[in-house]
């Protein structure tokens, strides 16, 4: 389950185009490629295990899973407290954030310098991260010094020393990221997008506001870290090359004294299935923003990896049918990108894109001409065995990092998934038929539950937008 955001921790749209340009970049240095936009037609992927794991539990509900992985000296550490913004209370939206930020801010008997050059002295930094559902803290170091990350992050997530002067700085720091998310227009429309998909559930807030941020005290901060943050809520993932039987000690010893603390509670959101459009005007722009999409399944449903196969070729991927027609055919924009958004038990398929101004009702046309074309007709071949193969490509490629290993690892876990997903993964992909992928288009694109939003100048779009009201 990946994380990223626009403002105060939440997982959301910019990063996610910074992911698809980087995911562009590699793809446009690998020989499957070169330098056509079509993949080439390719034999069947080759199978892939995913490495071993060893797992265990301490006696207060802690969560830890080792993985000796790989021939670099350096070892990746994430713990996963799964506490977020789903858990914020009513009227502070983003307190689960800054609670997130002032763990980094020291300990009882640290200061953030302390842990900063710590840090440094061991070849890393320390990254905290919230979001919706929850709060992630870990680093990467160099392989000789495993047991003084495990000890540090241990120091960072049980002995916080909450002080009021982090609290302003943090505040003000919150306050000038909303007031520069406010003036960005894929900001808004993921924004509203999200307010009518999860309508009356807390993922559909993305950002506070100003008067929430300015509300929070060193109490609620306080309060949430002691209601939301345990053992019982946290799992903590060691992937690389370790000192095991040192490693698996340190553990014990530094993370037993923590209290259990109550278990998550799991709470799924009704996603809204109704068609709408909503317009926020944005006079003078020189481009709209387009969010288009409909519920889909999530990881735990079986449909899910046939779903991907599908979106991947409809709007997923550099060469999709999508960034085809409007990209490079008709020159209406320079990115759009089609994602699965997906929380436990939750699936929720958009395309996005910012297009010219006058080209953003011929946008959703021909957006819409895609989904209706996946429908009517069956892939081809040709087509369908390129993308299944650039699938594998990128699954191999990410599981290539330590990173990338707890990321599968903890997307597992999240979702409740056997341990055969993973090692099923690339076999389950190769095994989708064009059939599969037509009959996932029939099933979930269904225009009678879109959402569509649109920012952009009203002045100028409104009539384009009239077909699609």
């Amino acid at each position: 389950m990946s994380n990223l955001g626009f403002g105060v921790g939440d997982f959301g749209i910019r990063a996610m185009t910074l992911i698809r340009f980087v995911v562009i970049a590699l793809l446009l240095t690998v020989p499957v490629f070169g330098q056509r936009e079509k993949p080439p037609t390719g034999g069947q992927p080759r199978p892939f295990v995913f490495p071993a794991q060893e797992n265990f539990t301490l006696p207060n509900g802690m969560k830890v899973t080792l993985v000796e992985y790989g021939s670099v000296p350096k070892v990746a550490m994430q713990m996963y407290v799964y506490t977020g913004t789903k858990d914020d209370p009513k009227g502070k939206k983003g307190v689960s954030q800054t609670t997130a930020d002032m763990l980094k801010e020291g300990t009882k008997t640290r200061s953030s310098e302390d842990i900063a050059r710590s840090m440094a002295e061991m070849g890393g930094s320390l990254n905290i991260s919230g979001g919706t559902d929850s709060t992630i803290i870990g680093g990467e170091v160099l392989s000789e010094f495993d047991v003084q990350l495990l000890t540090l992050m241990a120091d960072v997530v049980m002995n916080p020393n909450f002080k009021a002067d982090d609290l302003e700085l943090l505040r003000a720091n919150t306050l000038r990221r909303l007031a520069v998310a406010r003036t960005q227009a894929q900001n808004s429309a993921w924004e509203k997008f999200r307010s009518i998909v999860f309508a009356g559930h807390p993922y559909e807030q993305v950002n506070p506001t100003d008067d929430e941020v300015k509300g929070y005290t060193l109490d609620d901060v306080r309060a949430f870290y002691n209601a939301k943050y345990g053992a019982a809520r946290a799992h903590l993932y060691i992937v690389g090359k370790f000192n095991k039987a040192a490693v698996t000690n340190i553990v014990e010893k530094a993370f037993s004294s923590w209290s259990k603390g109550a278990a998550g509670a799991r709470n799924p959101p009704k996603v809204s299935a109704k068609r709408s459009l909503a317009k926020i005007d944005r006079p003078n722009a020189e481009q709209s923003t387009i969010f288009l999409g409909m519920p889909a399944p999530n990881p735990s449903d079986p449909d899910y990896v046939k779903f991907v196969v599908m979106d991947t070729i409809l709007g997923g991927a550099f060469s999709s049918r999508i960034t085809s027609n409007i990209r490079e055919d008709k020159g209406y924009t320079y990115s759009p990108g089609s994602s699965v958004w997906t929380r436990y038990r939750t699936g929720y398929w958009f395309e996005a894109a910012d297009v010219r101004t006058d080209a953003t009702g011929a946008s959703i046309k021909e957006i819409l001409y895609e989904i209706k074309r996946m429908r009517d007709e069956p892939v081809g071949a040709d087509e369908l065995q390129g993308i299944k193969n650039n699938m594998v490509g990128l699954y191999v490629l990410q599981n290539s990092s330590r990173f990338g290993v707890i990321g599968q690892l903890e997307m597992m876990n999240y979702h409740e998934l056997p341990q055969s997903y993973l090692d099923n993964y690339v076999r389950n992909i190769a095994a989708v038929t064009a059939t599969d992928v037509q009959s996932m288009a029939k099933k979930y694109l269904l225009e009678d539950k879109m959402t569509i939003v649109v920012v952009g100048d009203l002045a100028k779009i409104d009539d384009q937008l009239k077909p699609y009201e």
